[in-house]
């Protein structure tokens, strides 16, 4: 079908494109770019709970557990117990020192914070473990265990 378009056919029918428009924008039909309805009841309810609607999860203003790094999203949700229901944990919070309760909870949150439905706690974890390279983290010997590095901010209570 594309081989049969050619310039003077396809331009007429494109102009319809504000060439300034994003791609949500043009994609933010329901059709083309469907809702992400799918919420794990956790998840879901963590979210009602704390008072969290879906689409605030992706609005792009500097709120708890709106920050675009994941060690951010992982600080805000530790320093915010009551949005975190439980998915993560304090195991010493001077060293900061943390674990992950709930691993596959904390990859929808993640998911749907950057509009990744096939999020996984493998995938993240692995950008978890990118951050042992900046300082931002620290390698601890035990599953589902982190800590923050030399790099990490907002996290200490006498820093706070």
């Amino acid at each position: 079908m594309l081989d049969s378009v050619t310039h003077s056919t396809f331009l007429p029918n494109a102009s319809f494109c504000d060439p300034l428009m994003s791609w949500t924008d043009l994609f933010s039909n329901e059709e083309y770019y469907p809702a992400f309805e799918h919420q794990t009841d956790a998840v879901s309810s963590c979210l009602k709970t704390s008072g969290i609607k879906s689409q605030d999860c992706h609005s792009h203003s500097r709120t708890s557990l709106q920050s675009s790094h994941l060690w951010e999203f992982v600080r805000d949700l530790l320093l915010s117990p009551e949005e975190n229901c439980g998915i993560l944990e304090w195991e010493d919070r001077e060293q900061g020192i943390f674990r992950v309760v709930k691993s596959e909870a904390l990859a929808k949150m993640w998911g749907q914070r950057k509009r990744n439905d096939r999020m996984t706690y493998e995938k993240l974890s692995r950008a978890l473990r990118y951050y042992y390279k900046t300082g931002i983290l620290e390698r601890v010997d035990r599953r589902l265990v982190y800590k923050f590095g030399k790099n990490a901010h907002g996290w200490q209570e006498d820093k706070l």
